[in-house]
């Protein structure tokens, strides 16, 4: 097995290093979808894709982007500036899906997998999305689409962090029972913890005739004690003594 463990570190501090640096937002939003994104990128085929729906974890998309050698390593350093701005922009070779507005992943990812299928082309289309996302209603349409065409060529990931923009996501409008409502709509689905690296790629792995949806329980702002399971750092910026103090867990 790769060594997601230390994967998912270092891209938790470059990731930190570059929302500190442009004075952006979201870097708890980022930090929950790490783990997730690390296993999913250590396990893509040639022909896969991935469409980001959850387009405010820019710094980690554009971290892996990096990697793949889709953007040039050092383009990570202008983070902050256009094209690299915190809400990911199809403008950034290898971002499939303009990510500010939530919802907007799936439809495209949907096409996409109905699309290759109809095509007979191999490759699996991944997509990342938010448990906020859960109450736009083009989520429940594509859901809908892809259930009734079964593309088994497609794979949602749900980072179920509990909160969304304005505060618990299941207060704001409550998205439960969330793996039932998935089941129903035709989805191969699973219920994991999203920071267990084994599990994640266990779920991955999975071979189904249906879509898949993997709900991937996670805490928002994973790996840093104080951005942890609060609201606090969705929308605030990270100071210096923060920033300091964060690296230092990160360690």
């Amino acid at each position: 097995m790769p060594d997601y463990p230390a994967l998912a570190k270092e891209t938790r501090k470059k990731v930190l290093a570059m929302v500190f640096k442009a004075q952006t937002s979201h870097i708890a939003s980022n930090f929950s979808v790490i783990d997730i994104a690390s296993v999913l990128y250590e396990n893509l085929g040639e022909k896969d894709e991935v469409v980001w729906s959850k387009g405010w974890a820019a710094a980690t998309i554009y971290y892996f982007l990096a990697k793949q050698g889709k953007i040039p390593k050092e383009d990570l350093e202008k983070f902050g500036e256009a094209p690299y701005i915190g809400l990911a922009e199809t403008t950034v070779p290898g971002v499939l899906c303009s990510g500010g507005a939530m919802g907007h992943g799936l439809p495209i990812a949907v096409g996409m997998a109905i699309g290759k299928k109809r095509a007979r082309e191999e490759g699996i289309i991944y997509c990342v999305m938010s448990d906020g996302e859960m109450q736009e209603g083009t989520t429940w349409e594509s859901a809908l689409i892809a259930g009734h065409n079964k593309p088994n060529n497609l794979v949602v990931l749900i980072d179920y962090n509990k909160w969304c923009a304005m505060g618990r996501t299941n207060e704001v409008a409550n998205v439960e029972p969330f793996a039932d409502k998935w089941q129903a709509f035709g989805f191969d689905t699973q219920r994991i913890d999203g920071h267990n690296y084994q599990e994640i790629e266990r779920a991955l792995l999975k071979k189904s005739d249906k879509p898949k949806a993997i709900i991937c329980d996670t805490v928002k702002g994973k790996g840093v004690s104080f951005f942890e399971d609060h609201l606090l750092f969705h929308y605030k910026y990270v100071e210096k003594d923060e920033y300091e103090k964060a690296m230092a867990e990160l360690a």
